[in-house]
Parts: structure tokens; sequence; C-alpha cells
């Protein structure tokens, strides 16, 4: 006996919908950052706030003695921010 169009509409409907369920099951929805992140973030801005303020107490001999040039340490210091900066865009 042959189906109507109405029958077959309604399967291709149900279908349809069936494909759109198993879509969404399969996407995983978005999560937020590992909860490392933050501590990591703001301890990175921190200790590059502390390496620039001990280089200028100790004017420049600190933290990192090795350095002849103060200036490098103060730059080391600001890596350190920047880099804490920009985990603040990953931040979710």
């Amino acid at each position: 006996m042959a189906e109507s169009k109405k029958r077959k509409k309604v399967e291709q409907r149900r279908i349809a919908r069936q494909q759109a369920e198993e879509r969404q099951k399969k996407v995983a929805p978005p999560t937020g950052s590992p909860k490392w992140w933050v501590p990591v973030m703001v301890g990175l801005a921190v200790l590059g706030l502390l390496i620039i303020v001990i280089a200028y107490i100790t004017g420049g001999r600190f933290p990192i003695p090795g350095l002849d040039n103060g200036n490098i340490n103060l730059f080391v210091g600001i890596g350190f921010m920047l880099v804490g900066f920009l985990m603040t865009m990953g931040w979710k």
C-alpha cells in the first residue's frame, strides 16, 4: 500500500528532530578556565611586581644578582607582569 505524502513529511520531521538532538548532545558545553589558571595569572603578576620592587630597593643588584645592568631585572619583572596580564584574556 502506498504511503501518503503527509506521513512521509511527518517521518522526515521526526528524523530531522532526532538528528538535531544527537548533534546537541555531541557538542560539549563551553567550559571555563582550568582551576589553576587564576592562581598562576595572579602569581605571575605579583611575582613581576616583587621583582621590580626588589630591583628598585637594591639598586638593580637583586633579585637576579648575575646581571650587571640593573635594568635587566626590571625587564624581567615587567615580562612576568605582562605574561600575567596576557593570561587575563584567556580567563573565562
